[in-house]
């Protein structure tokens, strides 16, 4: 008796275990990463990266630095789903 509790403790653990897995959020497929760089009337967004050497992630009234999206952001919009903290690419 005490092996067959076990065997179906065991079986519910491992269901359990399944089900948490099956809910778990999907990736996001085609994802890139959009990066903010300030510009005289806003900002733009581009895939490449800010060079280091002359621009720097910083704090401003609007924005953030970047973002992962499948979908191509329009520039000066912080797309819904993601949150402006104030900061953009810019020259330091």
């Amino acid at each position: 008796m005490k092996k067959l509790k076990m065997a179906i403790m065991a079986v519910a653990a491992m269901s359990s275990v399944g089900v948490a897995f099956a809910f778990s959020p999907a990736a996001k497929k085609n994802a890139a990463t959009y990066y903010a760089v300030k510009t005289p009337t806003g900002f733009h967004w581009q895939t490449n990266q800010p060079d280091p050497n002359s621009l720097a992630c910083q704090s401003t009234s609007n924005g953030i630095c970047s973002i992962v999206t499948n979908t191509a952001p329009t520039d000066n919009v912080v797309p819904s789903g993601h949150s402006s903290n104030g900061t953009l690419y810019q020259p330091f």
